[in-house]
């Protein structure tokens, strides 16, 4: 039988981990080669066709070993804001911007679109929490996650809440461009 996942980590786990309050931030930008300084809040530029750019940002990073979560060093939660512009995305130019779609993905999701993490801005200050998905349809026992963390097992419900997958390297790239109304 699964286990749920264990509590949060400490500020002296998080420090000697070199994430959280203690840990110095990364310079941006930045090209991620695994996700260890990947962090939610993160955002990165999407280029459309005709020059202008989409954003994807970081919900979330599995860390901890699930049934039901990859976890990985390249695999993170990744989201698509409802924000298109003529230049990369800032810090101010997306504020309050929605997400518009969210899955889990390989770093080179960042790397094969924008290429490089440009900056970060907290997800709460744009109202952005990861979504309730789904561990799978049915046989044992279902449970439902908010982004990587494990909530409670799945009641009748939750019968409507999407099973979370993989998303390949491109698929933030077209959802960009469907959501921009192919506008060049």
């Amino acid at each position: 039988m699964a286990r749920p996942v264990g509590p949060a980590r400490t500020g002296a786990e998080e420090e000697a981990a070199g994430v959280g309050v203690g840990a110095p931030g990364p310079a941006y930008p930045f090209a991620p080669k695994s996700n260890r300084r990947l962090a939610p809040g993160q955002f990165w530029a999407v280029p459309l066709p005709g020059g202008r750019f989409a954003c994807g940002r970081v919900l979330d990073v599995p860390r901890e070993p699930d049934l039901h979560v990859p976890v990985g060093t390249r695999i993170f939660l990744a989201g698509l804001l409802n924000w298109v512009g003529c230049v990369p995305p800032t810090e101010d130019a997306i504020a309050g911007a929605a997400l518009v779609a969210h899955g889990f993905a390989h770093i080179k999701t960042i790397t094969t679109t924008g290429g490089q993490v440009l900056g970060q801005r907290a997800l709460e200050a744009d109202g952005i929490t990861p979504a309730l998905w789904r561990s799978h349809e049915a046989g044992g026992v279902v449970w439902v996650y908010e982004g990587a963390r494990r909530l409670r097992p799945a009641s009748a419900a939750d019968r409507d809440l999407p099973v979370m997958g993989m998303s390949g390297y491109s698929v933030i790239s077209v959802l960009a461009e469907k959501q921009s109304g192919g506008r060049s």
